[in-house]
């Protein structure tokens, strides 16, 4: 890895760390495959817990996934250090990304399998369900349809405790189809859409990178493009495009697109060019009048890299009960 890439990870590690995240790992045994998954957690919530007093503040839990791209600290930097003065946190690295890994088949590999990990993460190897912690989970891009998935079953794990009682969704399109993956691929000037979201070389790299952000920079050096390529986007690709091939549909689960027991507050970028903008209602359509739809101007498809500012306060808004909100809390 590059030295600039090898500062910027070093950086986002340490705004991980400096918001009181330790990195760990478990096998979880979601499905009898024993998948390791690396994850970064607030120290009450690791087993045995460091905070076993009878007197210690249990606060409730946040769980945020990734999209497809570098670690969840680049993607989720901008978010733990104001969430952790509220909330104990639980940041996974998914299966196929980072060092987390699962000796499941090609077949298998979806959403929804994503989201039986970190249940069995937050099940079996962490202080959540047995304190009796509300849980909200927030999931960008892919990350949304397993934040989907992992609220799906968070009341039955739970045992009628630390039930997912909000979900977060940000520029994620819940309702997408064969017709969406198409016109994507067309955008991108691929031929499938695996193409453009697990590039293969330098030029898909930019092709990506030009349509999440709404204003790219100008000038990337090509010695950046190759080290993010090599270090995040070639490790484990044809595993990624099995879970971009494996993304649950409405014909192999019919309650997929139910709506959800769940407050929901779905997040979009103004410009979104991998999931345009009015998707964001058509999410809102399918979730139901628990839904909300929040637009930030002048970004795109990472809204929350983009406009961190606004997104957290959006984001708090919807998490904090409203006597926090009155009391100023940010």
């Amino acid at each position: 890895m590059g030295f600039a890439v090898s500062l910027l990870n070093a950086v986002f590690r340490r705004m991980f760390t400096s918001a009181g995240l330790l990195p760990a790992s478990a096998t979880v045994d979601a499905a009898g495959d024993g998948a390791t998954l690396h994850f970064w957690a607030h120290p009450s919530l690791l087993l045995p817990s460091k905070e076993k007093t009878a007197t210690a503040v249990t606060k409730p839990v946040v769980v945020l996934i990734h999209g497809f791209g570098p670690d969840p600290t680049w993607q989720w930097a901008a978010q733990v250090g104001p969430l952790s003065r509220h909330f104990d946190l639980v940041v996974p690295t998914l299966l196929f990304f980072g060092s987390s890994t699962t000796a499941a088949a090609a077949g298998r590999y979806s959403d929804a399998f994503q989201a039986a990990a970190i249940a069995a993460l937050l099940a079996d190897h962490l202080e959540v369900f047995r304190r009796r912690r509300e849980v909200h989970v927030v999931g960008t891009s892919y990350g949304g349809l397993v934040a989907r998935q992992l609220a799906r079953s968070l009341p039955s794990i739970a045992g009628g405790g630390g039930i997912g009682n909000k979900l977060v969704v940000c520029g994620s399109d819940l309702v997408k189809g064969e017709e969406d993956d198409a016109a994507l691929a067309a955008k991108g000037g691929v031929e499938e859409v695996t193409e453009l979201m697990a590039p293969a070389d330098g030029k898909g790299l930019r092709r990506l990178m030009a349509l999440c952000v709404h204003r790219p920079p100008k000038f990337i050096p090509e010695f950046i493009v190759r080290d993010l390529l090599r270090k995040y986007f070639a490790d484990k690709r044809e595993e990624k495009i099995q879970l971009i091939k494996g993304i649950v549909t409405e014909e192999q689960d019919p309650q997929l697109n139910s709506p959800l027991p769940q407050e929901v507050l779905i997040i979009w970028g103004e410009f979104d060019q991998i999931f345009p903008v009015e998707k964001a209602y058509k999410v809102k359509e399918m979730l139901g009048e628990k839904a909300t739809v929040k637009i930030i101007p002048n970004t795109g498809h990472l809204a929350h890299q983009e406009d961190p500012k606004m997104f957290n306060d959006i984001l708090l808004k919807f998490l904090l009960p409203s006597s926090a909100i009155a009391n100023g809390a940010k």
